[in-house]
């Protein structure tokens, strides 16, 4: 998992055109970073001149998959259940949860 300090704004097209400022997080909720995209946005930019992000952290930890960790928000109102399934709607996602669980 990597994040980084955005320093400058601009517009992440492969985050359907999510708009960084300056002091935020990057990625933002519900979206991934790749290594690639990042360590080009710590160089200076050849175009405009700029860097983007800073502080750059690196998670070499995969997240372990403990029960109570699911379901997962994602963003737009859309869960993760245990087994990778995306749901829309915290109750339908709380219900589904348990029913994996329960063998349901």
């Amino acid at each position: 998992m990597i994040s980084a300090k955005v320093v400058n704004p601009f517009k992440a097209l492969e985050h359907k055109g999510h708009i960084y400022k300056a002091g935020d997080t990057y990625p933002a909720e519900g979206f991934s970073a790749d290594e690639e995209r990042v360590y080009f946005l710590t160089g200076v930019h050849p175009k405009y001149k700029k860097i983007y992000l800073a502080e750059v952290v690196i998670d070499e930890q995969e997240p372990k998959a403990n029960e109570s960790e699911y379901p997962k928000h994602t963003g737009g109102g859309y869960y993760e259940l245990s087994n990778g399934e995306r749901v829309k709607g915290k109750d339908e996602a709380i219900e589904a949860e348990n029913a994996l669980k329960n063998g349901g």
